[in-house]
């Protein structure tokens, strides 16, 4: 290429020389423009010869050549004609020749500052098109690029990708406010960038979400990276009085072990990413091939969520909930099951995280809401004991902005009293704990109460407690399945005792056991269901549960 803008630059400079001489009046043919001619015309053609088929690589450099010599070409033609004319003038200038020389000149230089401040800013449109603003780092947009590149050039070699999502990131921009969110993001950034090698690249993909590309990876130098990154992540941050350490979870793909396109690296990260935080968070997992049958079947479950509801592959079961030393029934909890036609039953452990990461947990948790109030009026009307059902609320439904209607839609339809609905909320509800203040507060005036379920297993229960309009605790399993450890039994004692201070029910979930019942009712604890009563049952079962006189139904 350079031998073909050398070969048009002399063939313009003939030109130009050519035009001097015709004005000169003093052109002869085998001048020094006929030499330049025959020299320009055999450099475009020599250029030809050394043409390649792959020009790949050097089309960057064409493009910057060409540039440099297009936007200098026409100024420096000019210039060189200007010349010429004074010499055809033999110096002999005017005022105005000179007055036009000088006016002709300042818009040249003009022109020149003007192209150089529009490359200027030029490039500056490149780096915010290919940087985040926020942090500095390379955004999506070059990571693909980069992703692309380095999958090219490790052909013979590995590239390994990390995927990093920040853990519970939402809750930190929802309680302390978007500025200590942008605040962590940026200390993030500056962690990343200082223990990662000089050939590492990291980018912040949007979000919460980062991502790292490892060239010549293998798998000890993946956990190594890994391991560092989460290592550093356990410094506490320090915003507004609060201490905050953020965790990450972190997904890991290898080029050309587990893919050989960007986008199945990319897939695979991802999908060994979310895996790590359904394994409890603040770690990491790589990609293999259980993972990918894992993936295949949540896919699955994510697709036929959708037409569960419409087919009546659903069923709500009930478990009841028992006064620990009468055994008399004094409420059930309404509890969603799924029989799937191929697929056989699906544990709502399974099922219900994908149902609420997907938002059809609303639709789905109203049909619950909806059946479980007629099935409790039908129980009434035939004369069976009036006690309450609790319905499990997701955070989605609060979110969704439409769950007071809803509530009050399946009461009137129904035609159940409000008393004997009972809504169980989890601490997740702090997420936006004004909105859902209101609507619980709601809620308790029209006589609907108000459950915490797996209290004392997320660190904001307490403060749930002194703002949240609750009638009952229910003490998560976890405390109940350790109750023979001292150190548990007195925490368990401890919640009991603050409940009842506070005037709240407190009920114990999952007693499995006839000791773990004794520990309950020596600690005061006056409510609890679990496997030692009755599993969850259908409606008919619990109907015959219901009609024993004594409320007793423990499970043979």
């Amino acid at each position: 290429m350079l031998l073909v803008v050398t070969g048009f630059s002399l063939h313009v400079i003939a030109d130009s020389y050519s035009v001097y001489l015709d004005i000169a009046g003093s052109y002869t043919q085998g001048t020094l423009a006929d030499l330049l001619w025959i020299i320009s015309v055999w450099l475009i053609g020599t250029a030809g010869f050394y043409v390649k088929e792959d020009r790949e690589e050097p089309v960057w450099e064409i493009e910057k050549t060409f540039k440099k010599f297009g936007n200098i070409l026409p100024y420096a033609s000019t210039i060189v004609l200007l010349i010429l004319v004074t010499l055809s003038y033999q110096w002999d200038l005017n005022v105005l020749s000179i007055g036009l020389f000088i006016i002709i000149f300042m818009i040249i230089a003009r022109q020149l500052y003007i192209v150089k401040e529009n490359d200027k800013l030029i490039d500056e449109f490149k780096h915010l098109a290919y940087h985040d603003p926020l942090t500095g780092l390379k955004n999506r947009i070059n990571f693909e690029e980069h992703l692309d590149y380095e999958m090219q050039k490790c052909r013979d070699n590995s590239a390994a990708l990390l995927l990093i999502d920040l853990d519970r990131f939402k809750v930190i921009n929802d309680t302390l406010g978007h500025q200590a969110g942008d605040f962590i993001l940026m200390k993030i950034s500056k962690y990343l960038q200082q223990i990662l090698a000089a050939d590492t690249q990291v980018f912040r993909l949007g979000g919460d979400e980062f991502a790292i590309i490892l060239p010549d990876a293998t798998k000890e130098k993946c956990i190594k990276v890994t391991e560092t990154v989460l290592d550093k992540f356990q410094k506490p941050f320090s915003i507004h009085g609060h201490e905050i350490i953020v965790t990450a979870s972190i997904g890991i793909s290898l080029f050309p072990l587990h893919a050989r396109t960007y986008e199945e690296l990319f897939k695979y990260a991802d999908a060994a990413m979310y895996l790590a935080k359904d394994g409890g968070k603040n770690g990491y997992r790589f990609y293999d091939d259980d993972l990918n049958q894992i993936m295949a079947r949540r896919m699955r479950i994510e697709s036929d969520l959708r037409k569960a509801l419409e087919e009546k592959q659903f069923k709500v079961y009930y478990q009841p909930k028992l006064e620990l030393k009468t055994k008399k029934i004094v409420g059930m909890e309404a509890l969603l099951r799924w029989k799937h036609p191929e697929l056989g039953w699906i544990s709502p452990a399974e099922f219900i995280p994908i149902a609420e990461e997907t938002g059809q947990i609303v639709s789905i948790g109203e049909w619950v809401l909806n059946e479980a109030c007629k099935q409790n009026v039908s129980w009434q009307q035939r004369g069976l004991p009036l006690v309450s059902v609790s319905v499990n609320v997701s955070v989605r439904q609060f979110q969704q902005g439409k769950f007071l209607s809803v509530v009050e839609k399946a009461l009137r339809e129904s035609g159940l009293q409000s008393q004997f609905l009972e809504i169980e909320v989890t601490e997740s509800i702090m997420q936006n704990i004004n909105d859902s203040i209101k609507i619980l507060t709601s809620l308790r005036k029209k006589g609907v109460k108000i459950a915490i379920d797996d209290f004392g297993k997320g660190y904001s229960s307490l403060h749930m407690i002194r703002q949240l309009p609750i009638d009952t605790i229910k003490l998560d399993k976890s405390f109940i399945d350790d109750i023979d450890d001292e150190m548990q039994l007195a925490m368990v004692k401890t919640i009991i005792l603050l409940g009842i201070d506070l005037n709240l029910t407190v009920v114990a979930e999952g007693i499995e056991r006839e000791y773990q019942l004794n520990k309950l009712i020596e600690g005061h604890c006056h409510i609890g269901q679990g496997y030692l009563f009755s599993k969850a049952v259908k409606a008919e079962k619990m109907e015959k549960i219901l009609k024993d006189n004594s409320g007793v139904y423990l499970q043979k």
